[in-house]
């Protein structure tokens, strides 16, 4: 096939959990000759506060357009900052070269950003993940805004598949395909016990506490009472825990600087960014994780591990009886710590998500949709 011949695509990131569900897809594009990428690069990936995730980005494609650089700050006119500076670099970029479609996933404001500058330049938009719910701050009225700006839809769920079709989507334009981070989980991924005890410094015969726990967006002035809730029921229980930076959403810092704290504690360990082999093999490997990440819901149903899911950030998301809904009150994460570590046994219908096959359907829905005229022209269904 002729390369003018070839269907464009752009993926936009800007977070590093999201870029973790590009990376199936873009391992199946390079294998066939039907469809070139580039991959845009935004945000927390630029930030070395964060854990500058670029350089592993890089580890896994070159084709990338890095945007400028914004500067951190814990404030919610940051955010703002972020949404205008990514529509205006996404028009530039735009101005230059508009591609067949924009692939952009989630819930985040940079993405919002992205979505409005591809509808103004008339950019089909594919939008994974919409149709969730969650119930915990603004990510849920920008996801579902992304969701009537986009053109395709790729759902991780049945339930999201049909909240998409609620809102006035037409069918031909909605796809359940599952969660496309289960594609990775293959036979060869995942790090050996052996080198996650020596890069760790933990004890996989013993058990392990991963702690993902980010700011509320319409609770920001609680963050710092929030984490200390979690961090006096660790310090009550002394199991060994790796803890993860929270993402950029506003009340970061105070989330940050209690972990600094914290950390002089043996059992206790925190890391910027974990790159995702590790991570997931973390996953495998741990007895549960405590916090309110979209990954206790998501991939931990996969894993079959159970989850202690603080206060409201993930409220309605699709789960499953693995998944515990605690407020942030440090007496009852210790109670259902001690709880789950006595009964370790799932169900293996803990998994709302898919088999971990989305990545080739996926790339066959680009193919089809491709040869359609209709894409932009999107009409309201009652």
């Amino acid at each position: 096939m002729k390369k003018k011949n070839r269907i464009n695509l752009y993926f936009f990131t800007g977070k590093r959990g999201g870029f973790s569900h590009f990376v199936p897809i873009l391992r199946e594009i390079d294998l066939i000759k039907k469809i070139d990428y580039k991959l845009i690069v935004a945000d927390m990936h630029l930030s070395q506060f964060f854990g500058k995730t670029l350089d592993e980005l890089k580890k896994y494609s070159k084709k990338l357009i890095l945007l400028d650089r914004i500067k951190d700050k814990d404030t919610i006119s940051n955010r703002l900052t972020v949404v205008s500076k990514t529509i205006n670099n996404l028009a530039k970029i735009f101005e230059k070269k508009k591609p067949d479609f924009l692939f952009l996933l989630g819930d985040r404001a940079e993405v919002l950003g992205a979505a409005i500058a591809a509808m103004h330049f008339n950019v089909p938009i594919i939008h994974m993940y919409g149709g969730d719910v969650t119930q915990g701050g603004t990510d849920e009225s920008t996801r579902h805004a992304i969701s009537k700006i986009a053109n395709i839809h790729l759902t991780s769920n049945k339930q999201s598949y049909e909240n998409i079709k609620k809102i006035g989507e037409e069918n031909w334009r909605v796809f359940n395909v599952g969660l496309s981070s289960l594609d990775l989980f293959k036979k060869n991924f995942f790090k050996s016990k052996q080198y996650l005890e020596k890069k760790y410094k933990i004890d996989l015969s013993k058990p392990l506490i991963l702690l993902i726990q980010h700011s509320v967006t319409w609770q920001v002035e609680e963050s710092k009472k929030q984490i200390l809730q979690t961090l006096n029921a660790l310090d009550k229980l002394k199991i060994q825990t790796i803890a993860v930076y929270p993402c950029s959403d506003p009340g970061y810092e105070n989330i940050i600087k209690e972990y600094d704290k914290f950390k002089k504690k043996n059992f206790f360990s925190v890391y910027k960014n974990i790159e995702l082999n590790d991570f997931y093999s973390l996953l495998k490997y741990s007895s549960l994780l405590i916090g309110n990440s979209s990954c206790g819901i998501l991939e931990c149903g996969y894993f079959k591990k159970y989850v202690v899911n603080l206060g409201i950030r993930q409220e309605g998301r699709a789960c499953r009886k693995n998944v515990y809904h605690l407020q942030h009150n440090s007496n009852q994460i210790v109670s259902r710590v001690k709880k789950i570590l006595n009964n370790q046994k799932i169900s293996k219908k803990a998994n709302l998500y898919g088999s971990g096959n989305s990545a080739k359907k996926i790339i066959q829905i680009i193919i089809d949709i491709s040869k359609r005229k209709d894409l932009i022209k999107k009409k309201f269904i009652v």
